[in-house]
């Protein structure tokens, strides 16, 4: 039986809770967060049959936590200005740690993290389920078989109004708002480049072997204007409101170019302030090839026809190049609590967590997934100055082994 713990309840960290539940070969042994309902969780675990964790209010709960129970893994899904402390409190601990997608705004602490995971025996895994589309994993698959000939451009991002999740259903944010309008907010008011970078640059750092035989090299970032959340509570809260008039930061358009040690280039672009459909803007460019998903997915291979139009089928031909995991599995994923993905990503961690090896994405995936957070708002104060890239892996990256050799 795994033995787990979960810091932060929120959003994400109950959609991991519940699906836990679902699973015979784990246990929830202990759950903090200074906000958590006992009746739900109790409430939860009755209609699965399974028993309540412990539960700790205190702000620094996890340290009894780990003291008290015999944890394997810990699922870390907090908001962003406690994640950094508290991962750099956790690596100390024998265990994995799965961490949900964050945002990390100084590459100080970025170093910090790198430092002290060097100094422990932790293994972390980012729990970035972007990963684990069935799209992005089919055509990972089309990838490895050369279909897309030589590959020398890609764009993803985070295109996602949170304008209903930036501001409550009172049109407040801060402290006394509620959800994430307490925390989130406040951060595209002090920022400003792409603050959520992990949806976007991990499918394409896995389709391209980022940190295993490749690498970022630079990065270039531009902002556009702020206008979207300020028209927003203009519109809701009066031209003369206090809150109206508050110099956002955040452009509502953040795009980064970033090079790679092989050659490719890379768009990425960070968009959450405006009113469009979600979207993650996937484009995978091949010599003999391109994948765009957007609005549906537009697939052209060379090799599989003539014609230089978009195929007809590609949600079918996507389908006879599906992963093994999405197989072996799409039916035990179509019962999690929301996305069939966040099955995959939950399962992989389990999966290193049991049988004591590394994990899938781990910590060098998160260092430099999380640094274009830092690096992008630099290159911004600067113009849109190309930024050089650390290297998180210390040279390991020229002999990690290809995600490729799965």
């Amino acid at each position: 039986m795994i033995r787990i713990g979960i810091i932060g309840m929120g959003y994400r960290g109950t959609i991991h809770f519940k699906n836990l539940l679902l699973r015979e070969d784990v246990i929830v042994m202990a759950i903090v967060d200074p906000h958590y309902n006992e009746e739900e969780i109790k409430r939860w675990c009755n209609e699965k049959g399974k028993a309540v964790p412990a539960l700790y209010s205190s702000q620094k709960g996890y340290h009894e936590m780990m003291s008290v129970h015999d944890i394997d893994g810990v699922i870390l899904s907090v908001p962003w200005d406690l994640f950094t402390p508290i991962l750099l409190e956790l690596l100390p601990y024998p265990c994995y740690i799965g961490v949900e997608a964050s945002s990390i705004d100084k590459i100080e602490d970025i170093e910090r993290l790198q430092k002290s995971y060097q100094a422990h025996n932790s293994e972390v895994m980012i729990l970035e389920n972007a990963c684990y589309h069935r799209d992005v994993m089919a055509v990972f698959q089309m990838v490895g078989k050369g279909l897309f000939g030589e590959l020398v451009h890609l764009r993803g991002g985070y295109e996602h109004d949170l304008r209903k999740v930036k501001f409550d259903e009172k049109f407040c944010f801060g402290p006394n708002a509620k959800h994430e309008a307490r925390w989130r907010t406040a951060h595209s008011l002090q920022r400003n480049g792409d603050l959520y970078p992990s949806h976007g640059i991990g499918p394409i750092a896995y389709i391209l072997d980022i940190n295993r035989g490749n690498r970022f090299v630079s990065i270039s970032s531009f902002a556009s204007k702020s206008r979207g959340l300020g028209n927003y509570l203009k519109r809701h809260k009066g031209v003369d409101h206090l809150d109206a008039k508050l110099p956002w930061k955040l452009g509502d358009v953040i795009t980064s170019t970033l090079t790679t040690q092989r050659g490719e280039t890379i768009i990425l672009t960070h968009n959450t302030n405006t009113s469009r459909p979600y979207s993650l803007g996937f484009r995978v460019q091949g010599t003999d090839g391109i994948w765009i998903q957007e609005n549906g997915n537009h697939l052209h291979i060379e090799s599989l026809g003539e014609s230089v139009d978009w195929m007809e089928n590609p949600d079918q031909i996507l389908r006879q190049h599906d992963a093994v995991c999405w197989k072996r599995y799409h039916k035990e994923a179509a019962k999690t609590v929301r996305h069939d993905m966040d099955f995959f990503v939950l399962n992989d961690f389990l999966l290193a967590v049991d049988s004591k090896t590394s994990p899938k994405f781990d910590i060098y995936d998160l260092l430099s997934w999380m640094a274009i957070s830092p690096l992008s708002e630099e290159s911004i104060k600067q113009g849109g100055l190309p930024i050089p890239f650390p290297d998180f892996t210390n040279e390991q990256w020229r002999s990690r082994e290809s995600f490729y050799k799965e």
